[in-house]
Parts: structure tokens; sequence; C-alpha cells
């Protein structure tokens, strides 16, 4: 399906229905100024899909939209994932091996091959770890909590 604007029809069915996203959000602690923009997209297409789509219609609105909101945070929560592991940070501290110098002190030593041991640190395999999903939205309740505590 191509996006494509929605109808007056479904403007007014998206408006109608606007507490599904909220009481989306709410339910599971999201605040709404963080995570309004990761689910909206998938909501509004919903909302297209149920309007055009008669096979769906044979469900709540709200099934279909939560069923949609979910996979966005599903994938923006992956896609963080992913973000985040590929970030490796190798500073000028660095422990080379059990030499006990620092790759500050060999980076212009041309007799260390700093590129060997720098190349063996990013070639090793990072463990994947799959989250659950209740898990990443307790933690963002949590970080919410903390935030408005302080």
């Amino acid at each position: 399906m191509k996006d494509k604007k929605l109808t007056e029809k479904q403007r007014q069915f998206a408006a109608d229905n606007h507490y599904v996203l909220e009481n989306f959000l709410r339910y599971r602690g999201m605040p709404m100024d963080e995570f309004y923009d990761v689910v909206i997209f998938r909501f509004l297409k919903a909302v297209q899909q149920y309007d055009e789509r008669k096979d769906l219609q044979k469900y709540k609105f709200s099934t279909i939209a939560e069923y949609a909101m979910r996979s966005a945070v599903s994938n923006y929560f992956a896609k963080k994932k992913r973000r985040d592991e590929k970030v490796e940070i190798l500073s000028l501290d660095y422990q080379l091996g059990n030499s006990g110098m620092t790759l500050g002190d060999v980076i212009a030593d041309e007799s260390v091959d700093v590129c060997e041991t720098v190349c063996k640190k990013f070639s090793q395999s990072v463990k994947k770890r799959r989250l659950l999903h209740r898990n990443l939205y307790k933690n963002v309740c949590l970080n919410t909590f903390e935030k408005e505590a302080a």
C-alpha cells in the first residue's frame, strides 16, 4: 500500500479514535512526548487500512491499531539496539594486551603493531541478547519515574 493522504472520512475516524493511541502509550508507561512520533504513522496507516479493507472490519479497530503500534514500537527498539551495538569506543587509554602499555603510549611508536591488537578487538564477536518488549517497556516506565522523581 502506497502512502497516500487520508480522506476526510479517515481523518474524522482517526480523530474519533485517537484515544486508542493515547491508551496504548499510557498503558505501557511510555511518555507521550517521546513515543508519539514512533506510533502515530502506524496508527494512521491502520486507520487507512481499516477503512479500505473490508476483511479487517470484522475486528475491532482498537485491535488492528494496537497490533500496528506494537509493531512500530518493536521496530523502534530493534533499530535503536542495532544503532547502539555498532558503537565501539576506543580511547587512547585502551590497554594493549598484557604489555601494560596504552594505545596512547604506542600510537607513534612504529615498532609496535597497533593495528593487529585493535583489529583483533574489533573482530571479537559480540554476544547478542534478545530482550523481551515488556522489559523494555518496564525500563521506559522506570526511566520516566526516575526523571519525574528528580
